[in-house]
């Protein structure tokens, strides 16, 4: 940990030099300085959106999601039913780090008038440290490069919480002075290390005084030193080619149709390993053991290769689109057997625009390999329009497909697990209907799924399949609300609820939100907030955790939650500049001791957190 530690003070050592520049002090006040578009946007060559640069302070100390397992960098479950739409093609797991990677969907390009820089640093109890950077800049307004790089670790509070990440990214795009081509490009890199202690071996220490120390808790993977402990490690490499180019060779106002031709070349390798040295001593945790009685070590290494090919016609006059291509798809697995998969699949897709409304319809068809047949169709509407005087935006959403089993619910070889079965497809639609306000004050919804064969771990931690559809159903509301021009309010509930209670297990209710106090002083120089802010999650059966498979499975035995998580918090900002002060969990010991989300991993103690954000525009 202690080389974690000094990357992490040369950041921080970094990011002063940058602060104590007087150069640095410059905010933009164009609205149009910084212009991003999404990976699934430029996928139809749309144009980019001018993005207001975030200088708020609303919600700022609340930087992570709250993790389940209670540690940053660990294993999180899901708590939300939520509308996700991952690519149809070969999967061969999905890890559990929603919160703590860069998933390929969630890249992002830039168009800058200038340089643009953003970096943090926040450190808590615990030896918390975390860094993160982005930085962009456009060269004569026509070749951006973006780097981002977000590195973070953390002891925790139990033993053996230890865990690192590093996430990587960057990103290029490019049009000739015409714009009759250009490129997109981006390669992402991810590292999750952690340790794993298979959660408290027994809780009745802690619940009988919940102040007591958390090392002197048993968790059911000890160990004596570091060395011996058993470990998780999580990679993944992914890099993206994306040329085009425009036929026709000329483009102004009288242009009905516009050709174009774009490439696309996508590579993801990825690696996940578990070893325990001494999993000959814990003979109680595992029930079985397949290929080593000493000793655990598991891995899975994959690879993927494809190569796309895409016409897309404009339509000028009314502004859409239409795209077709053809993709293939090469998938090579080295687990304990070496597999190799391969995929053709037709996709396409239709976009059109307005200055009130948005809309396409895309589709994925598999047309031979392992998931023929397997489909995917999807249709994405935004209406804008004022009511009371107030611009509101309206989203309607819908998907359906059909996809193979992943990978590692029909086949997988490890030392304490070995199973081969032959699932049925999953079917599964999902809708999504919102409203918000354009300045996101307030914001509603509901979403609806339904889906056949469903695939989850059951009690036994190994896959199975639903005999029955699953219907859910998640509704939310929000509101940010400023009082009296200083009294701040912002409250969220969201409500989930599943025909299958059993299986999808996620709390009925959760509420979250802040109280605080907003002001300025030093003439409007300083903005500051100060408050509490809390989250509620009502009792549930929580996903157990598996550190063997790295997945979570369903249980019936222990509930969680119904516990309130309070933190008291104070945000402030001097133009490019922003800062908080935390005291999270900060009525740990005083409403009870049940603050678990994941039966056997309870959430952090009360612990000190401070962070600093420094924009840079030159």
């Amino acid at each position: 940990m202690n080389r974690h530690k000094q990357a992490f003070c040369w950041s921080i050592l970094l990011c002063l030099y940058f602060v104590s520049s007087d150069a640095q002090v410059k905010y933009p006040s164009d609205s149009s300085f910084l212009r991003i578009l999404t990976s699934t946007e430029k996928n139809y060559l749309n144009e980019f959106n001018y993005s207001k640069v975030d200088s708020s302070i609303q919600n700022f100390q609340n930087y992570f999601p709250r993790n389940t397992n209670g540690h940053l960098g660990l294993p999180s479950a899901p708590l939300y039913i939520n509308y996700q739409v991952k690519p149809i093609g070969f999967n061969m797991i999905t890890p559990p780090y929603q919160n703590d990677i860069v998933s390929v969907d969630k890249v992002k390009y830039f168009q800058t008038k200038g340089p643009y820089a953003s970096l943090t640093g926040i450190a808590g109890s615990k030896q918390e440290q975390i860094f993160k950077m982005l930085y962009a800049h456009t060269f004569k307004n026509k070749l951006n490069i973006a780097l981002g790089f977000n590195r973070y670790s953390g002891i925790g509070f139990y033993k053996n919480q230890e865990s690192f990440t590093n996430n990587f990214y960057t990103t290029s795009n490019y049009s000739s002075l015409n714009n009759r081509f250009g490129y997109f490009a981006n390669v992402v890199f991810n590292k999750v290390k952690h340790q794993e202690n298979g959660g408290i071996a027994n809780d009745s220490l802690f619940r009988e005084n919940v102040r007591v120390n958390k090392l002197l808790l048993p968790v059911n993977l000890s160990s004596s030193n570091r060395e011996s402990a058993a470990k998780r490690e999580w990679r993944n490499t992914s890099a993206e080619l994306n040329p085009w180019l425009r036929v026709n060779r000329t483009e102004d106002s009288s242009t009905l149709f516009s050709h174009f031709i774009d490439y696309q070349f996508i590579f993801s390798g990825s690696y996940t390993k578990y070893s325990d040295p001494l999993s000959f001593l814990h003979q109680n945790y595992y029930s079985v053991y397949y290929l080593d009685t000493i000793s655990t070590k598991d891995s899975s290494h994959w690879l993927s290769v494809s190569n796309g090919l895409n016409y897309i016609l404009r339509i000028n006059p009314i502004n859409a689109k239409i795209k077709i291509g053809y993709r293939n798809e090469i998938n090579q697995v080295h687990q304990y057997f070496d597999s190799l998969f391969v995929n053709n699949s037709l996709i396409g897709g239709f976009f059109i625009s307005d200055n009130r409304y948005s809309g396409d319809a895309r589709f994925h068809y598999v047309l031979n390999g392992p998931n023929s047949g397997d489909y995917m169709l999807g249709l994405h509407n935004r209406y804008e329009r004022n009511i009371f005087k107030l611009p509101f935006a309206f989203n309607l959403n819908v998907n359906l497909e059909k996809r193979q089993p992943d990978y590692i619910h029909n086949t997988w070889v490890s030392n304490h697990y070995i199973w081969t079965n032959r699932f049925s497809p999953v079917n599964k639609f999902q809708s999504l209907f919102s409203m918000e306000t354009r300045d996101g004050r307030f914001k509603a919804g509901v979403i609806y799924q339904t889906i056949e064969n469903m695939i989850y771990f059951n009690e036994m931690s190994v896959p199975d399949q639903t005999p029955v559809p699953v219907q859910n159903i998640g509704a939310f509301i929000r509101k940010d609300l400023l009082l009296f021009r200083h009294l701040g309010i912002n409250a969220g509930y969201y409500h989930n609820r599943s025909s299958y209670q059993a299986i999808v297990s996620v709390p009925n209710h959760i509420l979250d939100g802040a109280l605080y106090y907003q002001g300025n002083l030093f003439k409007r120089a300083l903005q500051i907030q100060v408050g509490f802010n809390a989250q509620y999650f009502s009792e549930f059966y929580g996903y157990a955790y598996n550190p063997v498979l790295n997945q979570y499975y369903v249980q019936t035995k222990t509930t969680v939650g119904d516990y309130p998580f309070i933190d008291f918090f104070l945000n402030a900002r001097i133009k490019p500049v922003r800062i908080f002060i935390k005291i999270d969990h900060v009525t740990q010991g005083f409403l009870g001791s049940n603050y678990s989300l994941v039966p056997g991993y309870l959430q952090n103690d009360r612990a000190f957190k401070f962070g600093i954000n420094w924009l840079f525009f030159d």
